[in-house]
């Protein structure tokens, strides 16, 4: 059980860090860091200007609580709840991003259905905790034989 565990995990990073980039572009165009000239990043330019401060500091605490679950999932320890607290924060920081009239000018033309493809993968990463925490530990088992 513990190689789905540590895939589970893997998998958990690899969406903490799929956030992380847009979020650390974000933070280095508004620190002023980066100047964007050209290409698709200067697309993304008038979001990340109107994109508030708080939006990036929960956006980083749904980052850093999405690894605190692939660390629990490691050792062995619940977590779940950390699991739908990370997805229920970049649920709800999505839904008020989503509704600004900046975010639908820049994602205008985005694939329909993708929001409700991300909503299935998070729902069945979550699916898959609960299951992997529903497992009897080998130590219990042993000690019931």
């Amino acid at each position: 059980m513990m190689i789905v565990r540590v895939l589970i995990a893997v998998a958990v990073v690899i969406q903490a860090l799929s956030s992380f980039f847009p979020l650390l572009a974000n933070v280095l165009y508004k620190s002023g860091r980066v100047e964007i000239a050209s290409g698709s990043a200067a697309r993304m330019a008038p979001l990340w200007a109107a994109t508030p401060w708080w939006q990036l500091a929960v956006w980083l605490l749904g980052i850093l609580l999405l690894l605190a679950v692939a660390w629990r999932m490691i050792q062995r320890r619940p977590a779940l709840g950390l699991y739908f607290a990370a997805i229920t924060i970049t649920l709800g920081l999505n839904w008020i991003m989503h509704n600004g009239v900046v975010y639908r000018e820049v994602f205008s033309d985005a694939p329909a259905g993708f929001d409700l493809a991300r909503l299935v993968v998070l729902l069945l990463g979550g699916a898959l905790i609960w299951w992997v925490e529903q497992q009897p530990s080998t130590r219990s088992v042993r000690e019931r034989s």
